[in-house]
């Protein structure tokens, strides 16, 4: 009998899982434990320590399609490379400053890193690599930026405490650099055709009913190939990077969380279990919504996780009444802030195909640096105002709604065969 090889899509997975784990999980979501011991020690406010998140996501905006093309021209481990450089020893340079404009500086190669790293390198792999259940696949990534997080949350959190923010900031980003670059040298490959290979799946084809993965979803979809320059022009675009932008603006009230919990009284090591639990319902979330997503449809699984976004806020916004519903509702948070990077990417592909998915997806992915660069500070900015995150929770709401009607709209009038309702001819 013949023996079966593992096909090395796998080990892509495994190569996306380890480099987003540290990049994501352990660079991006610790990054908001570092906001009150650096307030404190350089005399800023949260508000005026928080513009070097805007900073990244300005530079992430404008670097996003640029990126995209180069990760398409040259070698996905050179760009791995890079990205693992400008972003980790950013991360650590951190460690050395002493004025708060020195942040502001250096959130620029940092932004660079990781929008290759965290932003596109997972989905356009998974892409390339996997024709079967890639919504699945894009999920299990997601689940693991999520676990590690889980468990190098608290580990940042720990190193704060007991040796100072800059230590923590040297280790975190050390330890991110050597598993990226050593990854990315070992493990990752730019296409099937390097090895030989055909996409895993690549002989299954879903059917013009968009029958994803198992083929048991109930969502009627019509196979569709829009081309970039269609696509951007579409009335779908537009609402679909509303619906980016809104629930982006939910899931970076993750960098205050720590605050908010030290406003309500909880310990550094609370507010740290507070974002693991944040980081365990990421991760739950990420696998979930790639498998509920494929059973009932990406419409039904986006109001959902709409619904669950309510039910957190709400739960925020009793929180002073004990640490287990401030936890349940990081818990949620958690859900609906991994849902945006499992669903944009599946969305992008049944409004518009694989035609041109990597350009439009970049573009696509612009909505999420475009929340951070307002909603970041403003919460910060707002808390400085009030000594109170209150007005911040009820703009959440605020979005969520809008959230809700973006998605809906988008899809009554995402393209068909027969054509796409253009807001610009």
């Amino acid at each position: 009998m013949k023996k079966k090889n593992i096909h090395y899509a796998w080990f892509i997975l495994l190569g996306v899982i380890l480099i987003r784990g540290f990049a994501g999980g352990g660079l991006n979501t610790t990054s908001g434990l570092f906001l009150p011991p650096v307030s404190q020690e350089l005399d800023v406010g949260i508000g005026t320590l928080s513009i070097y998140f805007s900073i990244t996501s300005i530079v992430m905006v404008f670097w996003l399609p640029f990126a995209g093309t180069l990760i398409n021209r040259y070698d996905i481990r050179v760009m791995a490379v890079a990205g693992a450089v400008l972003q980790t020893l950013s991360f650590m340079a951190f460690g050395l400053l002493n004025q708060v404009y020195g942040w502001y500086i250096l959130s620029i190669p940092y932004a660079m890193g990781a929008t290759i790293l965290v932003s596109l390198l997972g989905p356009i792999l998974i892409n390339r690599w996997f024709t079967k259940n890639a919504g699945l696949m894009m999920g299990i990534q997601m689940a693991f930026v999520g676990l590690f997080g889980a468990v190098l949350q608290p580990a940042a959190s720990n190193i704060i405490f007991r040796q100072g923010w800059r230590t923590a900031y040297f280790l975190m980003g050390g330890a991110a650099f050597l598993v990226v670059i050593l990854t990315s040298l070992i493990l990752l490959r730019n296409k099937p055709e390097d090895k030989h290979l055909s996409p895993l799946g690549a002989d299954i084809r879903p059917s013009k009913q968009g029958k994803a993965g198992s083929g048991k979803t109930t969502e009627t979809v019509e196979t569709v190939e829009i081309p970039e320059k269609t696509a951007i022009y579409s009335i779908s675009f537009a609402l679909l990077l509303l619906f980016m932008i809104s629930i982006t603006g939910i899931g970076v009230f993750s960098q205050h969380i720590p605050n908010y919990g030290s406003l309500l009284g909880y310990t550094p090591s609370q507010t740290g279990k507070a974002l693991a639990l944040a980081s365990v319902g990421s991760a739950i979330g990420s696998i979930a919504i790639g498998i509920i997503s494929d059973r009932i449809g990406s419409l039904k699984t986006c109001y959902g996780m709409i619904g669950i976004g309510f039910l957190s806020i709400f739960g925020f916004l009793f929180s002073g009444n004990g640490f287990g519903i401030f936890g349940l509702s990081a818990f949620l948070h958690g859900l609906v802030s991994s849902s945006i990077m499992v669903l944009a990417p599946i969305l992008t592909l049944k409004f518009y195909g694989r035609t041109d998915y990597e350009k439009i997806f970049a573009k696509l992915s612009m909505g999420a640096p475009i929340s951070s660069i307002v909603l970041i500070p403003a919460y910060g900015f707002i808390f400085d105002l009030t000594e109170s995150y209150q007005t911040v929770l009820a703009a959440m709401l605020c979005l969520l709604v809008i959230a809700l009607l973006s998605i809906t709209l988008g899809w009554k009038n995402r393209c068909t065969q027969a054509g796409c309702a253009l807001w610009k001819k």
